[in-house]
């Protein structure tokens, strides 16, 4: 509202000098006494210190009388800054057990941030925090069991954010990729050769969803029988070894039974419990 002592004309927008924002609509319903116009605050500014300035020598009284000088308005603050984060996933490559810490970080403080505003690749996030009045917030993400992925993010709604000065943060942020391999190794037993007669051997084939080391003879248990020369050519998904066994013996039920807890995948993962070869 801009009041003069007397009615002038030759009031224009072009006459005021506007910190951080524009006029717009400038009308007197008075006759020139009194005027208003609105104020639009420039997007993305934070600043506590804005006047608008009049240069009184646009204006003219029913005498012809010009003003002089400038007039300042009171002092106005602006934040129309609105909340923007960063997410970092701590640990970028995630096996069985493991959980890593995630960062969300804002440019500002900001309250509203909940567990429901992230969006979770393969996994879920719990524990959320912040220790600092709401620029840092913390959380823990662990991975869903049994996958396998190499690409995977947390994608925050920034809508569901604001700051103190009630601006709500727009679109999404994406964090940094992160890889989970909670896939434990698995196994399947054959036995080449089901009837085994003094003097034979016979080839068992160990086949692994994926690639395993740490195999060794002592891993298995074997029924009237011992194997021998276990090796693998493709690096760790198929393993053979020779059957041989035990002399001086008739038994038609017998299996060869592996603890898979002596493997492990290229994550880290260990197999779980005992596979059974055919009979």
């Amino acid at each position: 509202t801009i009041t003069f002592n007397e009615a002038v004309s030759g009031l224009a927008i072009g006459d005021f000098t506007v910190a951080n924002g524009a006029l717009s609509g400038l009308s007197s319903g008075d006759g020139g006494v009194t005027w208003t116009a609105t104020l639009t605050p420039t997007a993305s500014i934070t600043d506590t210190t804005n006047l608008i300035t009049l240069d009184n020598t646009g204006v003219a009284d029913a005498a012809g009388n010009t003003g002089t000088g400038t007039t300042d308005s009171n002092n106005y603050a602006i934040d129309t800054l609105r909340p923007t984060a960063s997410i970092v996933v701590a640990d970028t490559a995630l096996a069985v057990g493991e959980t890593s810490t995630v960062t969300i970080t804002f440019n500002e403080a900001v309250s509203g941030l909940a567990l429901g505003d992230f969006t979770v690749a393969n996994g879920v996030l719990s524990g959320l925090s912040s220790a600092d009045g709401g620029i840092t917030w913390t959380a823990t993400l662990t991975p869903t069991v049994s996958i396998t992925d190499t690409t995977n993010l947390i994608t925050l709604d920034n809508t569901g954010v604001a700051d103190a000065a009630g601006n709500t943060g727009t679109g999404t942020t994406d964090s940094n990729n992160y890889a989970i391999d909670t896939l434990r190794p698995t196994a399947s037993i054959v036995v080449a050769d089901t009837a085994l007669a003094a003097g034979e051997t016979s080839t068992v084939t160990i086949t692994f969803n994926e690639a395993v080391s740490g195999l060794a003879i002592g891993d298995f248990t074997v029924a009237n029988g011992a194997l021998s020369g276990l090796s693998s050519a493709d690096g760790g998904i198929t393993w053979t070894a020779t059957l041989t066994p035990t002399a001086s013996i008739t038994d038609t039920t017998n299996l060869i039974t592996l603890d898979n807890t002596g493997v492990a995948d290229a994550a880290g993962n260990t197999g779980t419990g005992t596979t059974d070869s055919n009979n």
